[in-house]
Order: C-alpha cells, then structure tokens, then sequence
C-alpha cells in the first residue's frame, strides 16, 4: 500500500554557497596544520576500511539518530544548536561524511551509494542499531541511498532541503560526458574571487536567504576547514558526481521499504519544491511531506520543530 502525508507548517548545502562563505574567511586559504589548531575534531574516530570517519555524539534513547551534513561543510553544522535539543528524545550522531572535516576517502569516486555504505559501517562500529537516518542537501542523496541499500538495517529516513532527483535537459548531457567537473570548478573559482572581494557574513546570509543565520554560527562552523585542498577536491567530486548518482536512485524509489519523511523549505532556492519533493514523493510508496512556508535552503536551521516532529513519528513507529 502506498502512504502518503503532505504536512503544512503553519507557524512563523551545505549549500553550494556554503563553499564560497568558507573562501570568503580568508584572502587565501590557511596552512591545513593552522586551519585544524583552530577547529580540532569534536568527538571520536571511527576507522572503515583503513580510513578515518569523525562522529560526535549526543544523548541517548532510541531509534538513534544519524545526522549527515550537505555540501562543503561539516558536522559542525549539526553541533552548533541542533544536537543538544534532538539529543533531548534520542541518541544523536552527526558524521564527517568522507572527504569532510575529519573523516578521509580513498580513491576512486563517491558517489551517495558509496558514501553510505562507508558511513553505515561506521554506525554499525558504534553500536547504532536500525538509525533514523537525516541528510541535510547533498547528505540527503546519502540518507536515501542508505535506507535503498541497506533498508532491513533503518527505521527510517529524513531528507531535509535534500537532493532526491536527477535533473533533466542539458544537466544530463553535461555530466555524462564529464563537463560537469568543469563546471563545478569555473564556479567555486568565480565565488572564491568574489569572496575575497566581500565577507563571508554575506556567503552565509545569502545561503540562509530569507532568514538569517543563527547567532555565533560563522565564527562556529569550521570555514577554514573546507578551504583545505582535500576538501575543495572532495566537494568539487561531489557536486559534479551528484546528478549521475540521483539517476541510478531514482528509479529505486518505488521499490523503498522503509518510510521518508521530507522536511524541506517552501523558497528553497536551490533545490526546488516541485522538482525535488512533489516529484520525489510521487514515487514514494510510504512518505510524509513538511513543507515549511517562508524558508529557504537551511530548513533545520530555520524549522527544528519540523525535524523533531518527523524524528517523533518514526521513533514510534519503530519502537
């Protein structure tokens, strides 16, 4: 039987842009060694396959809770405000995803598939048995290729703001033939020169458009730390590889065994409503949709409430 919820929030990537907030820090990008002096990591090492996963975790209770950031960021964007008050009903852990923060990857490509099963092998290494798991952007495509692969180990699956579809047109033609690399590096180097040109309080602002970012959340996230070259490499695979990976997804969705819950912002401006949570849910057999009216891109900074509901409801129904 397919279920499907649309929820309306009546009350009051990563970005791509989050990239060029951390270039607009500095003129030019601290010495790695400097960059983590001043962020160190916040919480445990995990090794997968010889390779290096940061968590950091909160509370306890259970279905736990597994919280995957978006684009050039880091685990930090979980940590600054929302972890405490999700940690409050669950046990919560936010992850590094490869090539971010502290956590490394190997060679080869990363597409969310891969990222998933890599992260999950860190879950199952920390005890985290059947997880929500939550992707904010980029990290949504890893929480849906998650509960895809692995459904019998999940009690279910949030994307917020997330990427859930491929795009069409001469998207798919560009990244097929490899273009989209290039066009991921032109445009990290165009945002970089304006950011040295501005601030990175602009970048944030305008990634958090229309509402604003939360206090102490710049000086907090860690630009400094997606300036580091292994990270402006993994960010630029990650961007160029993202529609190829929603491809193979996407034909998937009708056959997802475990319930998704989509919070996402009415004005998102970078992943659209139409395309990335009417489209999606239709091919979802067991979905409840948030659409929160008046926010843009960083939903669970902008609506928790939102993402405490959804964490709720499958909390119960996996208990």
């Amino acid at each position: 039987m397919r279920r499907r919820t649309f929820l309306t929030a009546t009350a009051g990537l990563g970005t791509l842009l989050t990239a060029a907030a951390c270039a607009g820090r500095v003129a030019t990008p601290l010495d790695d060694a400097v960059a983590e002096r001043a962020y160190p990591p916040l919480g445990r090492i995990v090794e997968v396959d010889g390779l290096p996963v940061h968590t950091f975790e909160k509370g306890e209770g259970g279905p736990p809770v597994i919280l995957l950031h978006g684009a050039s960021v880091n685990l930090r964007d979980w940590s600054h405000s929302l972890m405490d008050r999700l940690a409050r009903t669950n046990r919560v852990i936010a992850m590094d995803r490869p090539g971010f923060g502290y956590s490394e990857r190997g060679p080869g490509d990363w597409p969310p598939e891969r990222q998933a099963a890599h992260l999950r092998a860190a879950a199952v290494a920390l005890g985290a048995e059947r997880p929500i798991v939550v992707g904010h952007s980029w990290g949504g495509a890893v929480a849906l290729a998650w509960g895809l692969d692995f459904p019998d180990d999940v009690s279910g699956v949030i994307p917020v703001s997330g990427a859930t579809m491929p795009w069409g047109g001469a998207a798919t033609v560009f990244q097929t033939l490899g273009v989209g690399r290039l066009g991921v590096d032109y445009y990290q180097a165009r945002l970089s020169r304006e950011a040295e040109n501005g601030s990175v309080e602009a970048f944030v602002a305008r990634a958090f458009r229309p509402q604003v970012p939360p206090p102490g959340y710049v000086d907090y996230v860690g630009a400094p730390l997606s300036l580091r070259a292994k990270t402006l490499e993994a960010n630029a695979q990650d961007l160029a590889s993202l529609h190829l990976g929603l491809r193979r997804m996407a034909p998937r969705y009708p056959s997802m065994r475990v319930p998704v819950e989509v919070v996402h912002g009415e004005l998102d401006w970078l992943l659209g409503v139409d395309q990335h949570v009417r489209d999606f849910a239709a091919q979802v057999p067991d979905v409840t949709v948030a659409v929160a009216p008046g926010v843009g891109h960083m939903a669970h900074h902008a609506r928790p409430d939102l993402l405490e509901a959804a964490i709720a409801r499958l909390s119960a129904r996996a208990a």
